[in-house]
């Protein structure tokens, strides 16, 4: 009965782990051929770091600002990153809804931070007018190394910790069993 409060405190404890550490995703809606601003939120939490980068979907590179300089990493000249790394997106198409992520990357020692949000452009009344040009070219591919947050080492190892406490309690009750019985038993 012991072991059954203990498991059913641990299963707590981890599904408070976890609400404590998600994070919540801001929405912007947006019309078609607007600009839109989506702000980084990440830069409220620290003002130094070695560059900043925003990825649609996670892990599609779109622009980087190192310093003073621009890299970007997709065909279309509609990405621009404004104030507090803020990226402005011109004449926005139904295709550009979904998630976006800034990333600033910290300085060797300290911490990175991230920011996701999510837009949605309404489809209706949308015209496209943008010009497509015939293209032989592939797009650039930027491989995507993701660190592992603190987020994620906190419940690593709060998991690794717990599966030891566990295995703990049920070794121990073996072992009272054993001394009670001078014998091991597969019944306790």
């Amino acid at each position: 009965m012991g072991n059954l409060k203990i498991s059913a405190l641990l299963l707590f404890a981890m599904a408070t782990l976890h609400c404590g550490i998600s994070e919540s995703m801001d929405y912007i809606e947006g019309n078609c051929n607007e600009v839109i601003k989506l702000p980084c939120k990440a830069t409220d939490r620290t003002t130094t770091y070695r560059y900043a980068m925003w990825y649609k979907m996670k892990d599609i590179p779109i622009i980087k600002r190192k310093k003073r300089e621009y890299t970007n990493y997709t065909n279309s000249t509609s990405f621009f990153l404004g104030e507090n790394e803020t990226l402005e997106v011109h004449n926005v198409q139904p295709s550009d809804s979904g998630e976006y992520k800034c990333y600033l990357a910290a300085d060797v020692g300290s911490q990175n931070y991230y920011s996701f949000i999510k837009l949605n452009v309404s489809a209706s009344e949308c015209l496209d007018v943008s010009t497509v040009y015939p293209s032989t070219t592939n797009p650039v591919y930027c491989p995507v190394v993701e660190e592992l947050t603190v987020h994620w080492a906190v419940i690593g190892l709060s998991l690794f910790s717990m599966a030891k406490i566990i295995l703990c309690i049920v070794a121990v009750g073996q072992a009272r069993t054993i001394a009670k019985n001078g014998r091991w038993s597969d019944n306790n």
